[in-house]
């Protein structure tokens, strides 16, 4: 069998790779060529299936976006998928025994995701519901964690960022396109806080290993208080590391979750990333399959202020996997006193699965409590949602162009908006 593969050949399993796994079409061309640099078809497979967004559309029952969904299977397809799994282009006699086995692409691409050499490196159960009167499996070995260092760049700010070789946020992190959320943070905070942010009170909600929170605290250098909130176990050893490591020993790390009451809860943690850990309420859509459940603590923001003794927030950074609404609820007395800007992931998914809500209905409801919802435009600059109209477009833009996630900015006032730059 060939183990030759063209660079042709692996542009198009790259953007098979992300019609297979993530259900839609490559940001550019540019991206596939990325991928394809990498001249082997197996490590392409690899970097996909432990992506956060891969992790996020498994779980959400693994949809197909785009006129490519429909069209009929051909040897492109084919051949695309054997260079992931082997590496190798099939015969044309194996290329016409895919096409008579399956009847349409989506049956070949449940194959693929069934496929075992795909099932082994995601470490997920089988396409489809497990079998229940199979044994239970063995309990797993703990995986090694295999600590990587690597340099992050934020406008003018460099940080030296530990993170879990393996672990798919890390891998996105340091092999993925550019994540334009921390630029938008960091141009937010500065434009909002043109003194440096001094005597401010910033908070991280959804820390993780702590990225975002060394850039809301680079942003704003002469800040109070920087508290980071992170409930899941895994991430606070690294959390607490880059912290002192990039010089802010003196940042909070809150090791719960935040919610819109005092209490314990569960929390599902993701088997290949830290990063799409969410709370699992009753309501929750989310699946178990791969997944471990802890029980961790969960607070009222205004409840951690009060204890504290802290009597100002002047900054809050969501990103909860689905748990927004019921963070900014925790929060209400504090937003009501001191009015923070709120800068916020929108997820449609993890709203539709860990949130169990319509994300309609959300936006609706965040841009009832605050005077203003902000987007970002086209050219990626802020941009004020006026009316309802406003919200369709929020929406329809991040369902068809923002890949079914953005940001979006909650305040009081627009001062900030033009010392934007």
């Amino acid at each position: 069998m060939d183990r030759t593969g063209t660079p042709a050949s692996y542009v198009e399993a790259a953007r098979w790779a992300y019609r297979f796994l993530l259900g839609r079409e490559a940001e550019t061309d540019a991206v596939l060529h990325h991928w394809a640099s990498l001249r082997d078809g197996r490590l392409i497979l690899n970097y996909f299936v432990r992506s956060s967004e891969a992790e996020s559309h498994m779980m959400a029952g693994a949809p197909a976006y785009g006129p490519w969904a429909v069209s009929p299977l051909g040897a492109a397809a084919i051949r695309a998928a054997w260079l992931l799994r082997f590496n190798a282009a099939p015969s044309e006699a194996e290329i016409q025994a895919e096409l008579a086995a399956h009847p349409d692409l989506l049956s070949f691409r449940r194959a693929f995701l069934a496929a075992p050499e795909l099932r082994e490196l995601a470490q997920l159960e089988p396409w489809g519901q497990p079998d229940p009167m199979a044994a239970p499996p063995a309990p797993a070995a703990p995986r090694a964690i295999a600590l990587q260092d690597h340099t992050l760049t934020v406008l003018d700010r460099s940080f030296v960022l530990r993170g879990d070789g393996p672990e798919g946020y890390w891998n996105d992190l340091i092999t993925g396109p550019n994540d334009p959320s921390l630029e938008r943070l960091a141009r937010l905070i500065q434009a909002a806080f043109p003194d440096g942010g001094a005597g401010r009170v910033l908070a991280d909600v959804g820390a993780n290993i702590g990225v975002t929170g060394l850039v809301m605290g680079a942003a704003a250098p002469y800040h109070a208080e920087l508290l980071c909130f992170e409930p899941d176990a895994r991430s606070l050893p690294l959390l607490r590391h880059n912290l002192t490591a990039n010089d802010f020993p003196q940042a909070r790390v809150l090791d719960c979750a935040l919610a819109e009451r005092d209490g314990v809860a569960r929390l599902r943690c993701g088997a290949r990333n830290a990063a799409t850990s969410a709370l699992a309420e009753a309501h929750s859509r989310t699946q178990s399959a791969g997944a471990t459940f802890k029980q961790v603590p969960v607070r009222r923001l205004d409840s951690v202020l009060a204890d504290l003794g802290i009597e100002r927030l002047d900054f809050l950074k969501l990103d909860v996997e689905g748990g927004e609404t019921p963070a900014i609820l925790g929060a209400s007395g504090s937003i009501a006193r001191h009015r923070p800007i709120i800068f916020t992931e929108f997820n449609t998914w993890t709203q539709m699965t860990a949130g169990a809500r319509n994300p309609m209905e959300v936006l609706e409801e965040w841009q009832a409590a605050f005077r203003h919802l902000v987007a970002f435009g086209p050219d990626g600059r802020p941009l004020p949602i006026q009316d309802h109209d406003g919200l369709l477009w929020v929406l329809h833009t991040v369902l068809t162009e923002r890949n079914c996630v953005d940001d979006l900015i909650l305040c009081d006032d627009l001062d900030w908006l033009e010392r934007w730059e």
